[in-house]
């Protein structure tokens, strides 16, 4: 998909929550996983609520906290209270100076975002460019959800594409597709998510439409050779017969995508829930057998399965 445009690009800043070296899960090979902030949706099962909001904010995590009080020495505009003997933070009175993050001696609370430019994240990505190569890794660009920082994200991909590095995107394919096009011309793997297919369901558990979403990956594995389609599996959400064989319908019908991805739920994020000021919800990973079973039915429709772990 290499088919460079000029585009002249002003600098810009963006925000993201983590640089992960050393990734082997984010597509193949040895790779850096750059974490954008930021998603339009609200998924129940989200492994990194702390990516929803764009912006800088202080995590904290009720679990850790001491009552040493350093916190509210500190705070100068009443966002942290205490009543019997148990913290309260109040958020909307948070100007996100992170004093109480700085002095806290546990890490009960914790600073999550960074205003970064395009050279800060170049720098890292740099460190480890020859084992992407030995290794057939390379960038991925996570979330969030990276397009949700279109120009940030141009600019990262071109900039990636001038060090002639291996590209990838993990998405949840809501967005405008016409605004992006030209970055999809930078990435070597889109791996986008399909939830689940029921156009209701979907907007119960991540709080949009899938309307969109089944639009986008449509047009996309008509434009981009490598895409590829992830469904993360939730024993009480999508991992079910009728959602799987409507998944693979569709794809059949409609895309032209290179494979499909099972990512079994894990419950990584339900923790950090609480930590962001969300209501977290439990969730069951489905057994082997499911699996199997879910492998076999998409296996007979024709559609390969990958696995890069």
């Amino acid at each position: 998909m290499r088919l460079l445009k000029e585009r002249p690009m002003k600098p810009c800043n963006g925000t993201i929550f983590q640089i992960q070296r050393w990734s082997i899960n984010d597509g193949e090979g040895v790779r850096s996983t750059v974490f954008l902030k930021g998603c339009p949706l609200r998924c129940k099962w989200c492994a990194n609520p702390e990516s929803w909001n764009k912006k800088t904010e202080v995590l904290f995590f009720q679990e850790k906290c001491v009552g040493c009080n350093r916190c509210i020495a500190v705070c100068n505009y009443d966002a942290i209270s205490i009543e019997k003997s148990k913290y309260h933070f109040k958020r909307e009175n948070c100007s996100g100076c992170a004093k109480c993050c700085e002095v806290c001696p546990t890490g009960a609370r914790k600073m999550i975002g960074d205003l970064v430019t395009v050279e800060d994240v170049l720098k890292v990505i740099k460190r480890d460019a020859v084992f992407y190569r030995e290794s057939g890794g390379g960038v991925t660009f996570s979330g969030g959800e990276p397009f949700a920082q279109p120009e940030f994200l141009r600019q990262l991909a071109a900039a990636c594409y001038q060090l002639g590095l291996d590209t990838a995107v993990e998405t949840s394919g809501y967005f405008d597709l016409e605004q992006v096009k030209d970055i999809l011309e930078h990435l070597d793997c889109i791996f986008v998510d399909i939830k689940h297919m029921d156009d209701e369901t979907h907007k119960q558990m991540t709080g949009v439409s899938n309307r969109v979403i089944l639009e986008n990956i449509a047009q996309i594995s008509q434009l981009h050779p490598n895409t590829i389609v992830r469904v993360p599996l939730i024993e009480e959400v999508n991992a079910n017969e009728h959602n799987i064989k409507k998944m693979c319908e569709f794809l059949k019908s409609n895309t032209q995508v290179s494979g499909v991805e099972l990512l079994p739920y894990h419950n990584f994020g339900e923790s950090k829930f609480s930590a962001v000021g969300y209501q977290s919800h439990t969730f069951t990973t489905p057994d082997i057998p499911k699996i199997e079973e879910i492998k076999t039915i998409i296996a007979a429709y024709g559609i390969r399965i990958l696995d890069f772990k």
